[in-house]
């Protein structure tokens, strides 16, 4: 009986080792229309492709931050973490490692700040259509959407 209460104490040591976990959750999740866009290739070969954008808002109900570190969508062929700055009078994007998500807080992706940028779109994005997405957090894995067109 005292191995028991041996192992089941060095598990409960083992497990509040590994800190307090994240609980994250996604909502409101959409994407901006989007056409594809025909692109002469220098071969001469045309070829239809666009880019997008999907907002949401990510909600961590847990103790401990998680980073979310990358995303992937079935309707494009790359995603990447962006923001939206000013420089010079201008709005520009840029691409980022990740988004910081605090514990007990939330991060809004919305235009005109962070977001998800769709890259060569393999289709339209029409209004009332969904567009699958996954997020990869650093520490509470992969959490997949539905991101609703408008």
């Amino acid at each position: 009986m005292n191995m028991q209460l041996a192992a089941i104490a060095s598990l409960a040591i083992a497990l509040g080792a590994c800190g307090p976990k994240p609980d994250i959750r996604v909502e409101n999740a959409w994407a901006r229309r989007a056409p594809m866009i025909e692109q002469k290739q220098q071969s001469g070969v045309n070829l239809e492709t666009g880019n997008g954008a999907v907002y949401a808002t990510i909600l961590n109900n847990g103790h401990a931050a998680d980073l979310l570190v990358a995303a992937a969508s079935d309707a494009a062929g790359a995603v990447e973490l962006h923001e939206t700055y000013e420089m010079s009078g201008m709005m520009m994007m840029r691409s980022v490692p990740n988004f910081a998500v605090p514990p007990g807080g939330k991060l809004e992706m919305k235009p005109g700040g962070y977001h998800l940028m769709l890259l060569r779109l393999k289709r339209e994005l029409k209004p009332g259509e969904k567009v699958g997405v996954s997020l990869t957090f650093e520490k509470a894995g992969t959490v997949s959407v539905d991101a609703v067109v408008k």
